[in-house]
């Protein structure tokens, strides 16, 4: 984190086409924002003044920079120390014009998820792992694949009338792993909540507000995936249970496990998805499970502006008492920079353990 004079200089970057916007552009830049999702594509827009006070005309709303399926790079920070938060394509144009204040342009885009959500596919895959398919649709919207294995190879999949988007987000809720862009790589992958934190934000000092909530209502002690095989006419069973958390991110008590001493008991049992094997029926009965766990504790925050804040990273939470201290994985990160904000960053996150 930059020290505290350096929190003066917010810096703000912004290339499209790989070359750095003119003198004039940033003279008319109000405000730029950034939304990043691991569920949704992520998000970008830029606010300019669109109106040359002197030619008493529009000025950037016509202008060949703001093209629909530009590339944009926006890199923020203090002074020298700057990153990029975000790598995506011009979507949408939203002029605004009014009587009372000067035209503005808002320039909307998207990382490049978005090229997942355009047009709907039906067809089928034989044979084949969740990540090799992943890896085949990828491929065909221009994306570089970078996937982690899912293992069971699969009789029979379809894509029925969905978005690669949705189909995609599909398999990957199965088996509890997550879809992400970051330029132009796609990950399939599960959770990343065990990595190495990136920074930490301690309450008091650059973490501004922090609204934490523990609840145990979703938390069971077992999850069991039931399918049926109608070639072997026999019925298979997954199940994940207490110990099966894949790490507790530097915590001691799981949601499980809390919830089965407080309570005792209890499980949950998934039925009406299909499956083909004992091997998917495992996977899937662990994935979801795990994926179950992180919302043992979820919560809201901002902070001083910080690049480093990306959705699907670690971040340390210090200072607000031993039980919520710790480590969480940010699910969602705003970052908005304006000349008279300044640079400000909020995030959403999640937890499986205290």
């Amino acid at each position: 984190m930059p020290n505290n004079a350096s929190l003066l200089n917010p810096h703000l970057k912004i290339l499209i086409q790989g070359k750095t916007l003119t003198p004039e552009i940033e003279a008319d830049l109000v405000a730029v924002s950034v939304f990043e999702d691991l569920e949704a594509p992520s998000m970008f827009e830029l606010q300019l003044v669109t109106w040359d006070l002197v030619k008493q005309e529009m000025t950037w709303v016509d202008d060949k920079i703001f093209d629909i399926g530009n590339e944009v790079e926006i890199q923020m920070g203090y002074e020298q120390d700057i990153k990029t938060v975000i790598v995506g394509e011009i979507t949408g144009l939203e002029p605004e014009y009014t009587q009372d204040t000067t035209p503005i342009l808002v320039v909307r885009g998207h990382d490049l998820r978005h090229r997942l959500l355009r047009g709907r596919q039906t067809k089928s895959f034989l044979q084949m792992k969740d990540s090799e398919v992943v890896s085949q649709i990828a491929r065909t919207r221009g994306l570089t694949p970078k996937v982690s294995d899912s293992k069971v190879k699969l009789e029979y999949i379809l894509q029925h009338n969905q978005t690669d988007w949705e189909f995609l987000q599909e398999r990957a809720g199965r088996i509890g792993y997550e879809v992400v862009v970051d330029n132009k790589t796609l990950y399939f992958r599960p959770h990343d909540n065990n990595k190495a934190k990136v920074l930490t934000l301690t309450y008091g000092e650059d973490l501004q507000e922090f609204l934490p909530r523990l609840s145990t209502l979703s938390q069971v002690q077992q999850l069991e995936v039931k399918g049926w095989i109608p070639q072997e006419k026999k019925e298979v069973i997954g199940k994940a249970t207490v110990g099966k958390e894949g790490g507790t991110m530097g915590g001691s008590v799981s949601g499980a496990k809390a919830v089965k001493k407080a309570f005792g008991e209890s499980s949950y049992t998934i039925v009406n998805q299909p499956v083909s094997s004992k091997a998917e029926a495992d996977k899937m009965a662990l994935g979801q499970f795990e994926n179950g766990l992180l919302s043992y504790i979820t919560g809201e925050g901002t902070c001083q502006g910080n690049p480093d804040l990306r959705a699907g990273k670690v971040i340390e939470i210090a200072g607000i008492g031993k039980k919520f201290s710790g480590l969480y994985y940010v699910a969602i990160a705003k970052h908005f920079y304006s000349i008279i904000q300044g640079y400000q960053s909020s995030f959403t996150v999640r937890r499986n353990a205290t």
